[in-house]
């Protein structure tokens, strides 16, 4: 393949890093790619250069690397629509890829302002790293009522299943998850998520609050998760309300002024005072 003009004011390593992107564009995912060294022969560039090149694009994630069996076209990343309500597994397992987690905690949780409980519940945490395909990507805390776990029998022996669903858990017990809240905010990985996930320090994670509700407004589960960004995607089909759009700028301020809090007009912003997702 010729390298374009531009590509010579680019570092050797990155004009490396796009030629094997647009190579690995053609493959299926997991297809195994050439070893470092072949392919350091096969263009005629040091192995260092080229062990450069794919780690660019494991970053990227669009490469993973096995221990012992070589580099692979990455799996695409997880993508969530919103307006359909899944569970991890369903999301999963609706893409053709098999879901599984390991229990990392079961047992009580304290109650915090920012949780769908009343402060005198009692409440249980359940944490869990998620897999796609064995490969970890996300970290779910789940908090459900104590009363809950007690009469749908959820219990630690049952929730290490790797198998294990909460969403079906719960409709298998009669309950039925009817909507939820969800926010989503990009930050960096603490500490702890990057060795579960396997990141590098900076790494940028998609953190999700999602609060579950049944169809009489009880909640079922309020879970604190986070993805690794490079394995999550999320899409949206947004409709403008014309007869909103259609009117002067003083008419619309007056229009958001009079709005309630549970009225919304197209994607939200911000917050900008510092808190959650600010700064």
């Amino acid at each position: 393949m010729a390298l374009r003009l531009r590509d010579y004011e680019s570092p050797l390593y990155v004009r490396i890093a796009e030629r094997l992107r647009e190579e690995i564009s053609a493959l299926q995912a997991g297809a195994r790619i050439p070893s470092e060294p072949q392919l350091a022969r096969d263009w005629g560039v040091s192995r260092f250069t080229v062990a450069k090149a794919v780690e660019r694009l494991v970053d990227e994630g669009l490469i993973t690397r096995r221990q012992g069996s070589g580099s692979f076209v990455a799996e695409a990343p997880l993508r969530r629509s919103p307006g359909y309500l899944l569970s991890f597994t369903e999301a999963v397992e609706a893409a053709g890829h098999a879901a599984s987690h390991r229990l990392l905690s079961f047992g009580p949780a304290e109650w915090t302002d920012d949780l769908p409980y009343a402060p005198e519940a009692r409440l249980i945490l359940l944490d869990r790293l998620r897999f796609v395909d064995g490969t970890a990507v996300a970290r779910h805390r789940s908090v459900i009522s104590a009363e809950l776990a007690e009469t749908t029998g959820l219990t630690r022996e049952v929730a290490k299943d790797e198998a294990f669903s909460l969403y079906r858990f719960f409709e298998e017990n009669g309950l039925s998850v009817h909507s939820a809240t969800e926010r989503l905010v990009a930050c960096a990985a603490d500490p702890v998520n990057r060795r579960l996930l396997g990141l590098k320090d900076g790494a940028v994670v998609v953190s999700v609050t999602r609060h579950s509700f049944a169809p009489d407004g009880t909640p079922l589960d309020a879970v604190s998760a986070v993805y690794d960004a490079r394995r999550y995607s999320y899409e949206a089909q947004l409709v403008r309300q014309h007869s909103f759009g259609n009117r002067t700028t003083k008419e619309n301020r007056h229009a958001q002024a009079d709005s309630g809090p549970g009225d919304h007009y197209g994607p939200r912003l911000g917050p900008w005072d510092g808190g959650p997702g600010g700064g």
